[in-house]
């Protein structure tokens, strides 16, 4: 669990750098779940521009222990402390990524509070694509600042003054060893440089459970798009919500009370893996 101290820090800078948080034979297990995910996976499904990105979700019957973990106290309980007792598990997924950069972006619109725990299995520093992150700009007023510089690979410039490469806008890299994770609100802008071909990645994602109709629509609606983009891209087995993750052989609690509001909220209405 997190001390006041780095909840304040993720609060104020909208990220944590989270040491040796799963164990050796953790990452072995881990490891082995994503090959066979990879394994399984059609190599051409490869997408993102320069990021080149294969992405899975791990709620199915080959990844056990990654479907495990975003129930695991370990993770889902700092997602409470920071998000509310109520906060909801939405998805794990499994990322291959060979291409030599990402661009600057958040990964949500400034109507949605949540964060996810990002691993990366391979040791990663600022010349081999380390998460970059803007300390701060998850606040409204530095995500607007910064949709007003010209950045050379989201809105270049012309030849004489293209913007600023990823590698020099100002940030904080992310160096991390196999073991570590990155916990990071969805509103932080992030990126990466350069990478090698076949960079491992593990998310597990959450978000704050909405307390109004407005707020149910907004989080819907963004859900919705998503799961859409991942069919559209075939950026997951078909559907997010397989009928193994639905099932909950283990009966937990924690699940059904996931799977109760996500099929409240019009994310659950069909199963195809």
């Amino acid at each position: 669990m997190l001390t006041e101290q780095q909840i304040t820090q993720f609060h104020t800078f909208g990220f944590l750098v989270l040491r040796n948080i799963i164990t050796e034979d953790e990452h072995k297990i881990v490891s082995e779940e994503v090959e066979k995910g990879y394994a399984n996976k059609d190599k051409s499904e490869f997408i993102g521009q320069e990021r080149l990105q294969l992405n899975w979700t791990n709620l199915v019957p080959i990844s056990p222990y990654l479907t495990s973990l975003l129930e695991n106290p370990r993770f889902y309980g700092i997602a409470q402390q920071l998000l509310g007792e109520d906060a909801v598990g939405f998805d794990t997924t499994s990322n291959i990524m060979k291409g030599d950069r990402t661009t600057w972006h958040p990964d949500a619109p400034p109507n949605l509070q949540g964060l996810k725990f990002t691993f990366y299995l391979d040791r990663l520093d600022g010349e081999s694509g380390a998460l970059r992150i803007i300390p701060g700009s998850h606040q409204v007023g530095l995500s607007d600042a910064i949709r007003e510089v010209r950045l050379k690979d989201n809105n270049p410039g012309p030849p004489e003054d293209p913007g600023l490469a990823i590698n020099e806008v100002p940030c904080h890299v992310c160096e991390t060893g196999p073991r570590d994770a990155v916990i990071m609100n969805y509103l932080n802008w992030h990126a990466s440089w350069h990478g090698s071909s076949r960079r491992r990645m593990v998310t597990l994602k959450y978000y704050k459970n909405p307390k109004s109709p407005e707020d149910t629509e907004a989080l819907c609606k963004f859900m919705t798009e998503v799961i859409e983009d991942r069919k559209k891209n075939k950026m997951t087995i078909h559907r997010t919500y397989s009928e193994f993750w639905l099932s909950n052989p283990e009966n937990s609690p924690v699940r059904a009370r996931w799977i109760k509001w996500l099929k409240e909220w019009g994310l659950i209405d069909e199963v195809a893996v």
